[in-house]
């Protein structure tokens, strides 16, 4: 007989058979991440960035979060539903997705300017090309945007709900998504950002708020490379 490891009493079988599921949907999430994780870090080492190699690494780790997310398309497919649809809320995160775009943005140039003495410039990859901006809205905006919440904010929460509360699987997929990023500056606004997206998606019960959400804050970072918008000076 297999006995708790806390309090010392006896496992019954049906203790023993939610311990093993508990186990199959860490592993599956464990497995989830490592993928990424793996995909981050070629990006990472990879010495000259090309629209072939972006491409190539959007279209692995897209294909990654769907086909992991349609594993548990029972439990999961719900999210997809939009059943307390607001125009007015909708509205609402999208004005707040806008503001604290341009606030991140104005902050991060600051930081790299004054620490990093460095400037980012998200763009320059997609400039030589005629449909370089519309690639850039693409492979910047709405893939991170769709599949990104599909992945961190669907599957895994999901997939973590079964081995702890839906509170904890929030923190620990907020988590996980900062640090696939590998971006230790980003930390006072990325993981924030995770954390609210991982809160409206348990509140409203759907994804469609984060993936909004999402797109919009990254699309006001296309928009200003597009434009050439500097918000540092506008706003100074």
């Amino acid at each position: 007989m297999k006995f708790c490891s806390c309090c010392g009493t006896a496992r019954t079988r049906q203790h023993t058979a939610a311990d093993a599921v508990r186990w199959y949907q860490l592993q599956h999430a464990a497995l989830f991440f490592l993928m990424e994780l793996l995909c981050c870090i070629f990006a990472l080492v990879v010495q000259q960035w090309t629209l072939t190699i972006m491409v190539a690494v959007t279209i692995v780790m897209a294909t990654s979060s769907v086909l992991f997310f349609k594993s548990d398309w029972q439990q999961s497919k719900y999210l997809l539903r939009w059943p307390s649809f607001s125009w007015l809320k909708l509205l609402m995160f999208v004005g707040l997705a806008i503001v604290s775009s341009i606030l991140v943005g104005i902050s991060t140039d600051y930081l790299n300017s004054h620490l990093f003495k460095a400037t980012m410039d998200y763009g320059n990859i997609y400039k030589p090309y005629s449909y370089g901006n519309c690639l850039m809205v693409l492979l910047m905006a709405v893939c991170p945007a769709v599949f990104e919440e599909l992945a961190y904010r669907g599957y895994l929460i999901q997939k973590l709900s079964a081995v702890v509360d839906q509170k904890e699987a929030m923190y620990i997929s907020s988590i996980l998504f900062f640090l696939v990023h590998f971006s230790i500056a980003s930390f006072y606004w990325m993981l924030p950002f995770a954390l609210i997206l991982g809160y409206i998606r348990i509140k409203e019960n759907t994804l469609w708020y984060g993936i909004l959400i999402h797109f919009f804050f990254n699309l006001t970072v296309c928009v200003s490379e597009i434009w050439n918008i500097n918000f540092s000076e506008l706003f100074s």
